[in-house]
């Protein structure tokens, strides 16, 4: 695993900006660049590494970025596999064969369940979330009425989760023993429903069960998780353990309640 360790390594201290990507100077709803090695949000740090660590050159890594964050590969605002992890971007990384779900293999798991929204996610973007520049007000208003009708499209669908209670990994001293070496570790924070980041006076417009990930590796420091933070406003990393300790105390609606985990293979 030192190659995973040597990419997250790169992006280090890396400024967080959320929802950095978009589809590119063709994108119909935002034309910020398909990739970016200069800040990342916590799915977009993700994305990158992955795409670095299973590419060989510029080309390759550009191809499986695409094929990551859209579905099918197909570059459109409404095809990002990333805002949705447990319903969408799971899937896509399974079937990419790029990730295994080993979350039953480490402790005896829960399951989270939600509705996934998508056409109510739709409703609620705002000007804020058309990014391109020089439009006026009405042209921007127009795409937003375009997007929201696109929305109308989708349908809502339930999405299960398991995971690692909270309770489990903090307590119980061998719990992370079978953790594997290299693995993506999501946060699960179940049937919760989030604000828009980009224009706060809205809601997301869907509950969630992935709050946040990032990488958890193990190196001679032990289990290290590498993350796009929000709150340090940059990409650091933490010892796992104290990571999750954080969240012990966690008055929330919808409090953390553990950690779904994906196995990095190859």
């Amino acid at each position: 695993m030192l190659k995973i360790i040597a990419i997250v390594t790169l992006f280090l201290d890396k400024p967080y900006h959320y929802e950095p990507l978009g589809e590119g100077e063709d994108g119909i709803y935002s034309t910020l660049p398909l990739y970016r090695f200069d800040q990342f949000d916590c799915v977009t740090f993700v994305d990158t590494v992955l795409a670095k660590y299973y590419s060989h050159d510029d080309a390759s890594f550009k191809h499986i970025l695409i094929k990551i964050r859209y579905r099918d590969g197909k570059i459109d605002y409404t095809r990002r596999t990333d805002w949705f992890i447990d319903l969408e971007w799971n899937p896509t990384m399974h079937k990419l064969g790029y990730l295994h779900d080993v979350t039953h293999h480490i402790a005896n798991t829960e399951t989270a369940t939600t509705f996934i929204n998508k056409p109510e996610f739709f409703s609620k973007k705002t000007a804020a979330n058309i990014v391109i520049p020089g439009l006026s007000e009405k042209e921007i208003q127009k795409k937003c009425e375009a997007l929201r009708a696109e929305g109308k499209r989708f349908q809502a669908t339930q999405s299960t989760l398991s995971y690692i209670p909270l309770s489990t990994l903090l307590h119980h001293k061998n719990a992370l023993n079978h953790f594997p070496h290299a693995a993506v570790v999501e946060l699960v924070r179940p049937n919760w429903r989030p604000v828009n980041p980009l224009d706060t006076t809205q809601d997301y417009g869907t509950n969630l069960n992935v709050a946040h990930l990032g990488f958890a590796v193990r190196t001679p420091l032990g289990i290290m998780f590498y993350h796009a933070s929000s709150t340090q406003k940059k990409v650091v990393c933490v010892p796992l353990i104290d990571y999750l300790k954080s969240f012990e105390h966690d008055t929330r609606l919808a409090p953390v309640a553990g950690i779904h985990v994906e196995e990095i293979k190859g």
